[in-house]
């Protein structure tokens, strides 16, 4: 439970009230009303938003009068939990200049020349859907996934900072590295390294970090795990990289979803308030076991065995299976069918050696040039293992794949496929 100052629409500032600080919140607009911005819009749907005139914030405005990073939202029980994040001319409702205050939803407040409006987002069609069924190592076809790549292919166009969080297994790491990744690519064209904290472990947090990773990605895994003292110096580092505007992203990761573990007492609240501007949950494995024939395939290539498939029956009983250890485990069960059984005719499967000398060779290769080779062979070799699966219906094999058909189509003419 926390105290949190309240403000009504109608009668102004409540008293201090004891309440939960988390529940179901409304998806939101933040909508300008009035302001050199008027009619720019942004969506909320979980995790926070930060107002500002610096273009790494969540919602960019042009407005003079008002800071770099103004002012962060976020979605609570209660409504829309704004933050003053130490502006020069203040945050207002009404009359009233605020810090830190719950407003209900329909509610205004005022920066600078700029006053913003939030407006319910419920019955607007607002869940994104990416059409890639990969991002970076991450393979899905499902919709669960679909919304995941679409998140992080938002994330990847600013350098707002980002908490990841699943169960054991689901790819919470994998997802963090192939956000920096993306990041390097337009239009932001980072350079800097990715630099990974067990905080778990005890990991020191310290100011040599900041330039270690300039213009790069720190990941701070295992959060939830971290220790008070390791807790206290992130904080502090947080403090100085926000005062600094250093050009440092960052991506907290963690099992646990970071609003239970603040209303648990587990995480400090300034902590959430850094890094989850933008909330990603990675969904288990049995809420998407339509990727499981995907996944296998991904696996097993990446284990040198691009060749490898299992019966529609080996898949049933897959399906079957609880998977409480996820990716991690299902690659585990691969890793040990390989080893266990030949496959095929009675043949032993050998892994792929093209696959590791083309590893070596695009290795010399400039970045971009490297990643369209692998790209193209995936690409031919997923459309030619969906068309076999499917007899060469392009049809079935659209809808597997959950591609539109004519998209499918023109893919598998691409690649001489037919």
């Amino acid at each position: 439970m926390a105290k949190e100052k309240r403000l009504d629409g109608e009668t102004g500032l409540l008293e201090l009230e004891e309440r939960g600080f988390w529940g179901g919140p409304i998806p939101l607009r933040v909508r300008v009303v009035e302001g050199p911005d008027q009619g720019l819009e942004r969506l909320l749907e979980s995790g926070g938003l930060v107002v500002g005139t610096s273009p790494e914030v969540d919602l960019v405005l042009s407005d003079r009068t008002v800071s770099r990073r103004h002012l962060e939202i976020a979605l609570v029980e209660a409504g829309v939990r704004v933050r003053d994040l130490g502006s020069r001319n203040g945050t207002f409702v009404g009359e009233h200049r605020i810090e830190s205050a719950v407003l209900p939803i329909g509610s205004e407040l005022r920066l600078g020349r700029t006053r913003l409006a939030f407006l319910s987002a419920l019955g607007q069609g607002t869940v994104d859907v990416s059409q890639r069924i990969r991002f970076g190592r991450l393979v899905g076809q499902s919709q669960a996934m679909r919304q995941v790549f679409a998140l992080l292919e938002r994330a990847a166009k600013n350098q707002v900072p980002v908490w990841i969080h699943g169960e054991a297994g689901v790819g919470k790491t994998l997802a963090a590295r192939a956000l920096h990744d993306a990041r390097s690519q337009p239009p932001l064209r980072r350079e800097g390294i990715l630099v990974e904290l067990d905080l778990s472990r005890g990991a020191q947090a310290g100011d040599h970090l900041l330039k270690v990773a300039k213009g790069g990605t720190v990941l701070l895994d295992r959060i939830d795990e971290a220790p008070l003292f390791v807790q206290q110096e992130v904080g502090v580092l947080l403090d100085r990289a926000e005062r600094e505007e250093a050009d440092v992203a960052w991506v907290a990761v963690s099992r646990a979803d970071p609003r239970e573990l603040v209303e648990g007492g587990w995480l400090r609240r300034d902590l959430y308030f850094h890094l989850a501007s933008l909330r990603i949950t990675l969904p288990p494995l049995r809420e998407r076991r339509e990727d499981l024939p995907l996944l296998i395939d991904a696996i097993a290539r990446d284990l040198g065995y691009p060749e490898f498939r299992l019966s529609p029956e080996e898949i049933a009983q897959l399906r079957a299976q609880p998977m409480e250890g996820n990716v991690r485990e299902l690659r585990r069960i691969i890793e040990e069918a390989l080893l266990r059984s030949p496959r095929g005719k009675g043949t032993p499967l050998t892994p792929d050696e093209s696959a590791f000398a083309m590893t070596e060779e695009i290795s010399r290769l400039p970045f971009k040039e490297a990643k369209e080779r692998l790209l193209e062979a995936f690409e031919r070799n997923y459309i030619a293992a969906l068309l076999e699966r499917a007899g060469g219906n392009l049809a079935r094999a659209a809808d597997e794949a959950g591609m539109d058909r004519s998209h499918f189509a023109r893919l598998a003419r691409k690649h001489g496929l037919r």
